[in-house]
């Protein structure tokens, strides 16, 4: 198998385009685009798989999945990437028309198996989403702690 830094010397760089990048790193991050778009180009032109393929295709590489996405998704994830509302992905979940569980009985939250969407189109665009949404509500708990320490010393000085 190739290596990853042998594959990436591959990618060519025009001169001009050496010129006006100002570092490695970006200059790392150009062929990283350029990869990223020649296997999005591939991609389209392999076209659709039938359903013994796909399933051939995850069989086979599903110990290679390296992105953050958990095992089980939500029903508001779910909602996003189809389009459905949140009532019709409960209900094709009841349905088994999506591999879902409720852990807590009929009533509870349906834990969505993630694996089925990533050949959603827009499945690249999810995580991308879905980490953002992250960075920012760990970012808003920091800011949190913060103002809640400072709020605790301030009272803590005026008592005394």
């Amino acid at each position: 198998m190739i290596q990853m830094s042998e594959l990436l010397k591959m990618i060519p760089i025009t001169p001009e385009e050496e010129n006006r990048i100002p570092t490695d790193k970006a200059k790392k991050a150009l062929i990283l685009k350029k990869l990223e778009n020649a296997l999005i180009e591939e991609k389209v032109l392999l076209g659709e798989l039938s359903e013994e393929e796909d399933l051939a295709v995850k069989e086979l590489t599903k110990d290679l999945i390296v992105d953050d996405v958990p095992e089980y998704i939500s029903v508001k994830e779910v909602a996003w990437l189809t389009g459905l509302s949140p009532q019709i992905v409960r209900r094709h979940c009841a349905k088994h028309k999506y591999i879902a569980y409720q852990p807590s009985g009929e009533n509870g939250t349906w834990y969505i198996e993630s694996d089925q969407f990533r050949s959603f189109p827009n499945w690249e665009e999810f995580l991308q989403v879905r980490t953002e949404m992250l960075k920012r509500s760990q970012h808003t708990n920091k800011l949190a702690f913060q103002l809640w320490y400072e709020t605790d010393i301030d009272s803590f000085e005026k008592e005394q």
